[in-house]
């Protein structure tokens, strides 16, 4: 008699504490499918993946959630982040960050926002971004570099932005939306 030890409706019985332990380190998000997760699990490690790896890949990501304060609604699905193989980019090795830079952020933008944000959400969030115009008393335009960035941007710092730069209107578009 054959033992089907990967069985399509769910874990096997050998993976079921496993499966909860990264179950309970994986970042929260509602809805995470629990069942397509599971056999996401068991088709990871079906193909050579350790339990454990995924576990601390899941712990990993979740502290990069914390960290970067991204909020619940970006949190990948769980099953996607398994079928994905994204936990693979949490095993490797860090790479050394390069040497905080000195002084305060070079950047055409600081001088009006010293004061509004701190260096480090200013150099996360504003340095990346192109002054296209701006038009003191009246209006700026800025464009991100990707959509999420843009709409960071717009949900956290829209107000200082404005204030700061002394605009009536601003607005953020991004880079593949600007046509020559």
């Amino acid at each position: 008699m054959q033992r089907n030890l990967f069985p399509k409706d769910g874990l096997p019985r050998g993976l079921r504490a496993d499966f909860e332990a990264f179950w309970n380190a994986y970042p929260r998000r509602r809805p995470n499918p629990r069942a397509l997760a599971e056999t996401e699990f068991a088709k990871a490690v079906q193909a050579g993946a350790l339990p454990a790896d995924l576990v601390r890949a899941a712990d990993g990501y979740h502290a990069e959630i914390r960290k970067q304060g991204i909020a619940e609604a970006f949190v990948v699905h769980a099953a996607t982040f398994l079928r994905q193989r994204r936990w693979l980019d949490y095993l490797r090795e860090p790479v050394a960050e390069a040497p905080a830079r000195a002084g305060e952020p070079d950047h055409e933008l600081w001088g009006a926002l010293r004061g509004h944000m701190s260096a480090a959400d200013f150099r996360a969030w504003v340095a990346p971004l192109t002054v296209l115009s701006l038009t003191d008393g009246e209006a700026a335009l800025l464009v991100a570099p990707s959509r999420f960035h843009r709409d960071w941007v717009r949900q956290h710092h829209l107000p200082a932005l404005k204030a700061a730069l002394r605009v009536k209107t601003l607005d953020i578009d991004i880079a593949e939306d600007i046509r020559p």
